[in-house]
Order: structure tokens, then C-alpha cells, then sequence
């Protein structure tokens, strides 16, 4: 494999990342991802992601492991980007883009087939991470009434307001 260039085609069989201790929001905020893929022959390419924080742009480094231990790396911080990346899946496409001004800011994976499923984005010295799904044209009603109607029961039960049986036609008891 050449230098830089992407393990296109390779599995992708572990994800460790290094999540940033200073943000404190709700938005998963990155030191550091580091996607590791195996090919047929059972070798191993590294593919690690780092902001370079003077830019706020995204570093990217490819590298064959020769040593096999170095392979499953470690989690600092909790957060769900493990599930949001199946193993096993095949890379098919990467985008590195770069912004108006020429900084290399936005990482784009396509796992299993061409279109994106991932996106690593350098913004305030930190990488964020977005996950794209297909858009449809049609909305099942249905579907969205079911999911109303449990979201109102959820926030019912959270408030801790149950409903009693209606004690006539027009009227029905709220208890606390």
C-alpha cells in the first residue's frame, strides 16, 4: 500500500477514540479517532484522525501495524460512536474536503456502499461527528402518530401524571 493512501475496499475491524475532557456540552467532542482495517492478506492499516488546533483543521495519518498488539486500541470518555460504526463493514469511499479558505476540515466515510455514512468535522480545536441517513420522500402517518402518541405518554410518566378512566363523556381525571 502506498503512502496516504485510503484503505478502500479493507473491513473495518475496531474504533478507538480519545474524547475531549474539556467540552463540557451535550456534543461528542474528539481529541482523536483511530479507525483500524484489515484487508484480505489479514494485515492491518490505521487510519487516525487529529485536529490540528491552531487551524481547526483534521490531520489524517495511514499506516500499515506491522506489530499486531497495537491493533485494538482504548476509549477515553463515553460515547456511542462504537455502535454508530459496524464492524465488518467495508470502507467504499472517502471524502477529504477542504473549506473555502484551503483548510483540510471535514473527513467523509462511505461504509458498505458509495454514499456517506460519516462525517469527522474540525470545528474549535476539537473533531464532531455527524452521521448521515437517507431522506425520504414519503412519511408514513402512521408512524409518526405512534411515535407522538408514545412520546406524550413517555413525558406523562416522566411528570408523573397518570390517567384514570373517564368518570363521564366529556371528562377524564388527571392524578398526581
Amino acid at each position: 500500500m502506498a503512502i496516504n493512501e485510503f484503505p478502500i475496499g479493507q473491513v473495518l475491524i475496531d474504533v478507538s477514540t480519545i474524547e475531549d475532557q474539556e467540552f463540557d456540552g451535550n456534543e461528542l467532542c474528539l481529541n482523536e479517532v483511530k479507525l483500524y482495517f484489515k484487508d484480505e492478506e489479514n494485515r492491518i492499516t490505521l487510519v487516525t484522525l487529529l485536529p490540528v488546533i491552531d487551524t481547526d483543521e483534521i490531520e489524517v495519518t495511514i499506516e500499515v501495524i506491522r506489530d499486531k498488539t497495537q491493533v485494538h486500541g482504548s476509549n477515553v470518555g463515553n460515547h456511542h460512536l462504537q455502535s454508530l460504526l459496524a464492524r465488518g463493514a467495508k470502507m467504499m469511499s472517502v471524502w477529504v474536503c477542504e473549506n473555502t479558505q484551503g483548510y483540510q476540515d471535514q473527513v467523509i466515510f462511505a461504509f458498505q456502499n458509495l454514499h456517506p455514512t460519516i462525517t469527522f468535522l474540525a470545528e474549535g480545536s476539537v473533531i464532531k461527528v455527524f452521521v448521515h441517513e437517507q431522506v425520504h420522500k414519503k412519511i408514513d402517518k402512521s408512524a409518526k402518530l405512534n411515535e407522538a402518541n408514545n412520546n406524550a405518554q413517555i413525558n406523562s410518566a416522566s411528570m408523573g401524571l397518570y390517567e384514570t378512566t373517564e368518570t363521564s363523556v366529556n371528562e377524564s381525571k388527571i392524578m398526581k
